[in-house]
């Protein structure tokens, strides 16, 4: 019996040795495997990411400005997609399908609204003074609507474009309405007389766009061209026979998606812009005219890290300057501050809770704040007032928000 028991404490024993080893070794594995999780994250996300997202709008909260909502307008229940401030900041205007909509934004009260067009509103824009705005839109006349900006009553009818018109600025003087339509084709009326005019001055970009530009369309236009006209003239050059623009347009050269045609008119060559392999989404030239951005969506990225790209183009030169990394596919929608020192991008299909609004200093190049607008809506269309801090942004749910990029909330 003694040397039963004794057996048997001695098998216990061993057995309770056994496991004590055991665990020792799982809890040595567990701190080993603990440890190497530890060191694999402070690699991760304090050497790997950073590089990663090396000049992509990754802010911390301590490091971004605070922007402050100012208002809303619920404007309509179509998409909203043209926004424009009135020369002294205190006139908003919105063009959502067919309708265009005029906005105090002082007081938050609407003008009135207007529905003069036969379809879809196109372009959008004030003349210098601020007494008329002129618009365009889809129909089969092409016409471009002058317009009191008080009333909303008809000035003038403008007709002369053969197609869809993707673009409306006025010269700095507000003498000549500057369109140019999804072809690439030009043209200039005399706002005292109404007639085509024959001289056309600054500088014109053309990109193919991959997409359906305007979301309120019943039909889809593919490969249709983003315009955008440098209205600020730097030189004496006059240009003529605005028509023969369209040769830019049909070039071998520019027929490709991430390709940006950009001449200073019809008697000079053209540049050509590549940014392969990100097809173009939007185009803007900068308040001083010395710089062109383009928007561009990415086909493919690795864990969508960065996706879209910003590019900021010297205008003399055609050569890059910067080039801005932004989350999601697409970067759709730019607005440049009037003083030229900040640029707003939308932020589209990256985050599923809500849009984004990215706002750059381009002095430094770099992200200064991220909007959160709460809201599932893809932004459509942005803004900057004459104050350079006020920022005006559309979504497809038909508002508008109006925001302080600077944090600093104004009576």
């Amino acid at each position: 019996m003694l040397l039963t028991r004794r057996i048997s404490k001695h098998f216990f024993e061993r057995i309770r040795s056994q496991k004590k080893k055991r665990n020792g070794l799982l809890i040595w594995l567990a701190s080993t495997f603990a440890a190497c999780d530890v060191i694999i994250l402070f690699v991760l996300f304090k050497i790997l990411l950073p590089l990663l997202l090396d000049n992509t709008p990754y802010l911390l909260p301590e490091h971004a400005q605070e922007p402050t909502h100012l208002s809303t307008f619920t404007a309509t229940k179509n998409t909203i997609h043209l926004l424009a401030f009135s020369p002294n900041g205190k006139t908003l205007a919105c063009g959502a399908y067919n309708e265009i909509l005029l906005w105090d934004t002082e007081t938050g009260n609407q003008l009135y609204s207007m529905r003069e067009h036969a379809g879809a509103v196109t372009a959008l824009t004030f003349s210098p003074d601020g007494k008329t705005f002129a618009s365009s839109s889809k129909s089969n006349q092409n016409t471009v609507l002058v317009c009191d900006t008080t009333t909303g009553q008809v000035i003038s009818y403008l007709s002369g474009q053969n197609s869809l018109i993707a673009y409306l600025d006025f010269s700095p003087d507000g003498s000549i309405l500057v369109s140019a339509d999804v072809h690439g084709l030009v043209i200039a009326w005399d706002t005292n007389t109404n007639l085509i005019h024959q001289h056309i001055h600054g500088t014109f970009a053309f990109a193919i766009s991959t997409y359906q530009v305007y979301y309120s369309f019943p039909e889809t236009y593919k490969d249709s061209i983003i315009t955008s006209w440098n209205r600020d003239l730097r030189d004496t050059n006059v240009i003529n026979t605005p028509k023969s623009l369209i040769s830019v347009v049909g070039s071998k050269a520019f027929d490709d998606y991430g390709i940006i045609a950009m001449t200073p008119g019809p008697s000079t060559l053209p540049i050509y812009l590549s940014s392969n392999p990100y097809p173009i989404q939007s185009l803007k030239f900068s308040p001083d005219g010395k710089t062109l951005a383009s928007g561009s969506q990415s086909l493919r990225q690795p864990f969508y890290i960065t996706t879209g790209k910003i590019h900021l183009w010297d205008v003399d030169t055609g050569l890059t300057t910067a080039t801005l990394k932004t989350p999601g596919r697409r970067v759709e929608t730019l607005a440049f501050s009037p003083d030229g020192n900040t640029l707003a991008s939308d932020g589209s299909r990256r985050w599923k809770d809500s849009a984004k609004i990215f706002i750059w200093d381009l002095t430094t190049r770099e992200l200064i704040s991220m909007i959160d607008t709460n809201s599932l809506s893809r932004i459509t269309a942005l803004a900057f007032a004459p104050d350079n801090i006020t920022l005006a942004s559309s979504n497809r749910s038909g508002k508008v928000d109006l925001w302080d990029i600077t944090g600093q909330i104004r009576k």
